[in-house]
């Protein structure tokens, strides 16, 4: 009898992070089991990366985090991680010191680039909050497999952190800490600056993972199929579940409204395109590859479709829009209840599959 690999896979999508983990903390509840215990790999890409490291870290008891903790951690998070400017007439308005610091790192990033690099946002709120949670621990410290992708601007070409990988020593990157790994697959061009890394004297430039995989699917659907063949070489039923950040309510932008739009305007929208379009892209490989195999292969993606009130924007860390996403997370929930309940069902009876030390060639 085959094994059958259970798989979850989270986009990314900045704040719009809070919607999967809203989601994945129901799941989890309703199945009474962790995360790490109730999938074999778990695959994240920039603040799904986040989450994933956070539901695979050992933590301080090394049990790991609850859904619910790794939650409640990203929207505590993420209105220092993104500093919402206050509308002021002067800057006697800007009276917490994130905002302040927000404010003197958007325009040096202007003006002065050389010293303030380009990025709208420090990483050092980010690298405080992901250091809190993950401490000294390792990639080969992670409870189950996670993948994390990332991409090498000065090797160009993409980086895929893998626990298996550094568990065996196959990895290209070696053994990084999570919070080396969280940095480099958030590091969103023009949001945060992107992440030094040296492993055996080899240095790597990383930036966020989702300019080449936002959806994760079918990384983690390859790396599925690698796992625990049968003797003659057959590949191991899989149960995937894909949880994106929201797709946008309205209607999208006319051919006119494009054909008009400034250089920098234009430009500033297409990492939006790139992040969705590569998404949907890989939601429609997996959903073939799957569907074609006979049960117990299921694949269900779960793509929350944004409320008016919603911001599409990645750094919108208002509380407005924060209880808006948290608000269309819960009503997804509602919406996918039934589905979920089979689901849970599903991923209880199969049972984990054992970790293997040897994994795939590193990317």
């Amino acid at each position: 009898m085959r094994r059958t690999v259970r798989i979850l896979a989270i986009d990314g999508g900045g704040v719009r992070g809070l919607l999967p983990a809203r989601f994945l903390m129901e799941l989890e509840a309703m199945s009474g089991q962790p995360l790490h215990s109730l999938f074999d790999i778990i695959a994240g890409t920039s603040v799904g990366g986040i989450i994933a490291l956070g539901y695979a870290t050992p933590g301080e008891t090394g049990a790991g985090f609850s859904a619910a903790t790794v939650f409640e951690d990203l929207r505590r998070w993420l209105p220092d991680i993104f500093p919402p400017l206050q509308t002021a007439a002067s800057l006697d308005g800007l009276r917490d010191v994130h905002e302040r610091h927000a404010l003197s790192q958007l325009v040096g990033a202007a003006l002065l680039p050389h010293h303030f690099g380009n990025a709208r946002y420090s990483a050092a709120a980010l690298e405080g909050c992901v250091l809190q949670a993950f401490g000294t621990a390792r990639l080969s410290d992670a409870l189950t497999d996670v993948v994390v992708p990332a991409y090498d601007m000065h090797g160009g070409q993409p980086m895929v952190f893998r626990s298996r990988d550094a568990r065996s020593g196959t990895a290209v990157c070696g053994d990084p800490l999570m919070v080396e790994v969280a940095r480099a697959t958030s590091a969103a061009p023009t949001y945060l600056p992107p992440l030094r890394l040296l492993a055996d004297q080899q240095e790597s430039v990383l930036i966020d993972g989702g300019v080449v995989a936002n959806n994760p699917a079918a990384i983690a659907y390859l790396d599925g199929m690698d796992r625990d063949r049968d003797d003659d070489g057959a590949a191991p039923d899989v149960v995937l579940l894909s949880v994106g950040t929201g797709r946008p309510s309205t209607q999208q932008p006319s051919y006119e409204e494009i054909f008009t739009r400034s250089w920098a305007s234009l430009g500033m929208g297409l990492l939006g395109v790139v992040l969705n379009g590569a998404g949907e892209m890989a939601h429609q490989l997996v959903d073939r590859m799957v569907s074609g195999r006979p049960a117990p292969n299921q694949y269900v993606r779960v793509q929350p479709t944004l409320t008016p009130d919603a911001s599409l924007h990645i750094d919108d860390a208002s509380p407005a829009n924060l209880d808006a996403l948290i608000r269309c997370a819960e009503a997804t929930v509602q919406e996918h209840r039934p589905a979920l309940e089979g689901l849970v069902e599903t991923l209880t009876a199969t049972g984990p599959v054992p970790r293997q030390a040897a994994g795939s060639p590193a990317s």
